[in-house]
């Protein structure tokens, strides 16, 4: 008996095996970077109905719903049960739309109805470059300036994502060539306010800074990323900043 087809009514992306619905307060279900990879599959109620010669067709879909590329077919070779359809590891940076139907085996081939799409968003790899210090030099105490500050430049995100994806940022800094720990907070030697670092310290020495960011999903938001720890990028040091000594208190004396 021939296994009937019903509409695929959702996808699931197999690593978090979660329905499409689950993701309906967020503007893209899942967001990859860094070459990471999605793995589709039918809804389990669809999965389970599959019969062995019935075949699962996966398409893209462009933003005027029309095809893109060529269409991907899986066939089914154990009832209830079908392979993934992996994403390519080198999509565009954007949103991508895929959809999926299934064709039943010969002799009667019946074509059922395509699933609503399932959008994902692939991030394009972020940059960062710190600006020149507000202050090459400051003194550590009685001079004109008491602090430097360095400003990064990073991309903005695209409006599409909304607050779905933001950067995380995460500044370190050494001194005459050994780390700083803590940077910022209490005994640090500044403050942090994402992009934007202000050296504040009175410890004479050469200071250098660097700034390392990543894609940070929203509660509820599933990002994937090449390295698992969200497309870390890391800028270069910043020139020197030098703290530098006040001149001592003279005594005066005579002759």
């Amino acid at each position: 008996m021939k296994t009937a087809i019903t509409k695929l009514g959702a996808i699931l992306f197999l690593l978090f095996a979660l329905p499409l619905g689950t993701f309906a307060a967020v503007n893209f279900p899942l967001y990859l970077c860094g070459g990471a990879i999605a793995n589709l599959k039918p809804d389990a109620t669809v999965t389970a109905a599959l019969a062995v010669g019935d075949r699962v067709i996966w398409q893209e879909f462009d933003a005027a719903d029309q095809p893109v590329g060529t269409a991907t077919t899986i066939t089914v070779t154990t009832a209830g049960t079908v392979d993934n359809f992996t994403t390519p590891g080198a999509l565009s940076s954007g949103a991508h739309s895929y959809k999926v139907f299934v064709i039943s085996a010969a002799p009667n081939t019946c074509t059922g109805d395509v699933s609503d799409p399932f959008s994902l968003y692939v991030l394009p790899t972020a940059t960062v470059s710190l600006g020149t210090p507000s202050n090459a030099n400051y003194c550590e105490a009685g001079g004109a300036t008491s602090s430097s500050v360095v400003t990064a430049t990073i991309p903005t995100l695209d409006a599409a994502i909304g607050t779905d994806i933001t950067f995380a940022y995460n500044w370190t800094a050494t001194k005459d060539g050994a780390a700083v720990t803590p940077v910022t907070g209490v005994g640090g030697i500044g403050t942090a306010a994402d992009n934007v670092f202000t050296l504040s310290t009175t410890t004479t020495g050469t200071y250098k800074l660097k700034l390392a960011i990543n894609y940070a999903p929203a509660a509820g938001v599933t990002l994937k990323s090449g390295d698992g720890n969200g497309c870390v990028v890391t800028s270069t040091e910043s020139s020197d900043i030098k703290v530098t000594p006040k001149p001592g208190k003279p005594t005066v004396s005579f002759s």
